[in-house]
């Protein structure tokens, strides 16, 4: 593509990650609050979240498997759209199949962008990979943030139906800047058939992809634990924190991957040992603040968790991700590897519905422990041989490498 293209794709997608950023910060922050405010126990929060994380798993690979045949665009518009859906449905309801339904196409909106995103960059842009997805993801986060630090004010002045409705808005708008901004770099409908079932569940993966997908499926355990509906819920149940309190700690918390904007270019040597050194950190410190007594110290030790941690590992793993996948298969081998990740979100969930009965405090504790555990499969995977081959998109992106 040429540089004009190149450029007004990638802005393109930043408003839409700022529009769809502000959607998710502010779904985010009041659903938990919505099911409390429901009498909805830990126990069925975990059964909801489980449920819908269990449904996008399997769909978003299949979506991602039929994109290398039938375009990126289309599919990436749809998990917008179901996102919008998400928010208009949530506050219209209280029946909980509904309530899993809404939380499903929350789910859809996040996994199809994200088995998608970082493929549309790829395509357009290979050479920029690292600094673009990094660019754009931090980005998102921001605007998450953003959106989680206005929610309370939302609630406490439209509540929850005004509020689930303002991020409905958002997301059509993040829909309409994307259809008529973004022009796919590659021609859609172009491959032939959409792949069978079959085909879209092989588990025919390069080994270095097998290693980060089990990585990711530890760690997504481990991070779900603590943070899905128990995380506006620990720092509001074990310190009494207000809603403004919660709604200030989850916008930092977002706004804490402000070195996403910076990182994708620093990260450019040994992304096995940033990787490693960098998860283990924030293990530590999610369990860490779990054990802490008060509020404000919590809160400071646990913003630091994505400052030191995600987003500096986030595009290592991305780039390792990108470069080990086979360009014929790009869509369903990226997907294959967030898919596996993905189902780790089933189960923590499920684990923090029984370890909040017991203490709030716990689902922190075993969260971070799991988290940090997820380097092992790393260890056995093999640094690319030169940094600038993944910068560029090298020969190395074609073939499958050992671990």
């Amino acid at each position: 593509m040429g540089s004009i293209s190149v450029r007004l794709n990638f802005a393109s997608l930043i408003i839409v990650a700022v529009l769809f950023g502000l959607s998710i910060g502010i779904y985010d922050l009041l659903f938990p609050y919505y099911l409390d405010d429901l009498g909805v126990s830990f126990t069925s929060m975990g059964i909801l979240f489980s449920v819908a994380a269990l449904v996008i798993a399997f769909a978003s690979v299949y979506i991602a498997s039929a994109s290398d045949v039938r375009g990126r665009k289309d599919y990436y518009s749809l998990g917008i759209l179901l996102g919008s859906l998400s928010s208009f449905i949530a506050p219209l309801f209280t029946a909980l199949p509904i309530l899993v339904v809404s939380k499903t196409f929350r789910e859809a909106a996040v996994n199809f962008r994200a088995s998608l995103h970082g493929v549309l960059i790829y395509e357009f842009a290979r050479g920029k990979f690292a600094d673009f997805w990094a660019k754009s993801r931090g980005i998102e986060y921001l605007s998450e943030g953003s959106g989680q630090l206005i929610a309370g004010f939302l609630l406490i002045t439209i509540g929850f139906t005004g509020s689930f409705f303002m991020a409905g808005l958002f997301f059509v708008a993040s829909l309409l800047v994307f259809t008529l901004g973004f022009r796919e770099a590659r021609s859609p409908g172009s491959g032939g058939s959409p792949p069978s079932i079959r085909e879209s569940f092989s588990l025919d993966l390069p080994v270095p992809l097998i290693l980060l997908a089990a990585s990711a499926f530890i760690f997504a355990v481990g991070l779900s634990v603590s943070h899905t509906f128990i995380l506006p819920l620990f720092f509001a149940k074990k310190f009494g924190a207000t809603v403004g309190q919660v709604s200030l700690i989850l916008g930092l918390h977002r706004i804490s991957f402000v070195p996403l904007l910076i990182s994708g270019r620093v990260v450019k040597y040994s992304l096995k040992r940033v990787y490693i050194i960098s998860m283990l950190f924030e293990g530590i410190v999610i369990s860490s603040s779990g054990l802490i007594p008060g509020l404000f110290l919590s809160a400071a030790i646990w913003l630091t968790h994505d400052v030191l941690g995600a987003s500096i590992w986030l595009p290592a793993q991305a780039s390792l991700i990108q470069h080990y996948a086979r360009n014929e298969f790009r869509g369903k081998d990226v997907s294959r590897v967030r898919a596996i990740g993905a189902l780790g979100w089933i189960f923590g969930p499920l684990i923090a519905g029984w370890a909040a009965q017991v203490s709030i405090s716990l689902p922190f504790i075993i969260s971070g422990i799991i988290v940090a555990s997820s380097i092992v499969p790393i260890i056995f995977v093999r640094d690319p041989e030169t940094a600038p081959e993944l910068r560029i998109g090298g020969p190395g992106t074609t073939r499958t490498r050992k671990a």
